[in-house]
């Protein structure tokens, strides 16, 4: 019921704060340049790709304190950018010191991921089984860590964690609604599928190679910025949207 009542809470907030999909509108423009580049000059396409990739690292934090606290105010009331900058500047040490944390835990389990299941492909026998058990193992504890600390943003902006807080307060708000956590995450995957099927459409337009394959027309340079803008909006209001229920949901279970 929680659930429920967060997503009918949800699109009431984005009206009150019509704010919150200007920084996501940002994000996906910057992602425009690599989209209309990818065919003509992937060379170039990648190093951006990675510029902005790391420029991300450094701003995600920032963004998500800011929106965080947007969409907590904009559940009760109207919210605006000077919250976004006000909770984006508050919360940036933490956000980031949690962020490099999770970043660090989720890479140690991938590279171990990616070693079993090397050894898994290039050995046999029970040797290669032990691999190929380790892999599962791995995958498993890599989405078992997701589920558990997806709130930690919200612990930090909301209820002012500190960021190893932060971890414990989300594993512990999981764990007391393990139920309704993954009633959300299912409305929440249907959402982004639904949603990530339409990108997907739009940015193969982008892509000549790609829309030749599928048999569509290939796009002026004119109307693959038009496609590149709208891939930007679509992925903008999404992404504000699954923000924004999160935000939701944890006041829901948190009362």
């Amino acid at each position: 019921m929680g659930v429920l009542q967060a997503l009918r809470r949800t699109p009431g907030a984005l009206k009150r704060a019509p704010g919150l999909l200007v920084p996501q509108l940002i994000v996906f423009a910057l992602l425009v340049p690599q989209l209309l580049l990818q065919s003509s000059y992937p060379l170039v396409s990648t190093l951006y790709s990675l510029g902005i990739s790391a420029v991300f690292l450094l701003v995600t934090p920032f963004i998500q304190g800011g929106m965080f606290g947007m969409a907590d105010e904009a559940l009760t009331t109207r919210s605006s950018l000077s919250r976004f900058v006000a909770d984006g500047k508050a919360n940036y040490l933490s956000l980031l010191i949690a962020y490099v944390l999770l970043l660090v835990v989720n890479g140690v389990i991938g590279a171990v991921g990616v070693a079993a299941g090397f050894g898994a492909f290039l050995t046999h026998g029970s040797i290669g089984t032990a691999f190929i058990g380790l892999a599962a193992i791995a995958g498993l504890l890599y989405l078992v860590v997701a589920f558990f600390v997806q709130f930690y943003g919200q612990a930090i902006v909301i209820d002012g964690a500190s960021a190893i807080d932060s971890f414990k307060r989300s594993y512990r708000v999981v764990r007391g609604n393990l139920l309704a956590t993954v009633g959300y995450m299912l409305l929440a995957l249907v959402i982004g599928a639904l949603s990530g099927g339409v990108y997907a459409g739009v940015s193969l337009l982008a892509s000549a190679d790609a829309a030749s394959a599928a048999g569509l027309p290939t796009l002026s340079t004119p109307l693959l910025v038009v496609v590149g803008l709208l891939a930007a909006v679509i992925g903008s209001v999404v992404s504000a949207f699954l923000l924004t229920f999160s935000v939701a949901v944890y006041d829901e279970l948190t009362g």
